[in-house]
């Protein structure tokens, strides 16, 4: 991905936002807030990928090294597809390869959240190396509805326990 690709970006984020029911978000953010956030971010080398299905972008996977010295080895994941692209296996195929980005990135933790009743995107991530670190109850509300979030994180292979 790069900056060029920021309008498609921030509209797949939006469509995907608006679900209400996968990002810690309700929309995509302004297009100004987009093209900063992939300059600042691919200029710090983190892995961004998309997918391109029919010729337009239909989901991104990336990951973010944290900002504070003592977390530069730390990643956090984002991830989405398009509805229509969803069970497809796109998305085992976006992880496995961010993963294995972050990992050359000299990434060795990669964390991420997911709301608990996202049980295909759980397995995904436990099947991909995850494990859940804890339950943030009632973390999220929309309008009347509260849910809780699931903090999972990966070690790469140096840190893993033999």
């Amino acid at each position: 991905m790069s900056v060029d690709d920021a309008a498609e970006f921030n509209s797949v984020v939006g469509v995907v936002a608006r679900e209400r029911r996968y990002l810690r978000f309700v929309d995509a953010p302004p297009m100004d807030g987009t093209i900063e956030f992939l300059r600042e971010s691919l200029g710090a080398g983190n892995p961004h990928l998309a997918v391109v299905g029919d010729g337009k972008l239909v989901g991104w996977c990336d990951v973010c090294r944290g900002s504070f010295e003592i977390e530069a080895h730390v990643g956090r994941l984002g991830i989405g597809l398009l509805p229509e692209w969803r069970g497809k296996g796109l998305g085992k195929v976006l992880l496995d390869t961010a993963i294995a980005a972050a990992e050359r990135s000299d990434l060795s933790r990669i964390e991420l959240t997911v709301f608990s009743d996202n049980l295909r995107a759980i397995a995904l991530y436990e099947a991909s190396g995850f494990v859940r670190e804890g339950t943030m109850r009632a973390a999220a509300r929309f309008g009347d509805e509260y849910r809780d979030v699931i903090q999972m994180a990966r070690l790469g292979p140096a840190l893993r326990s033999p």
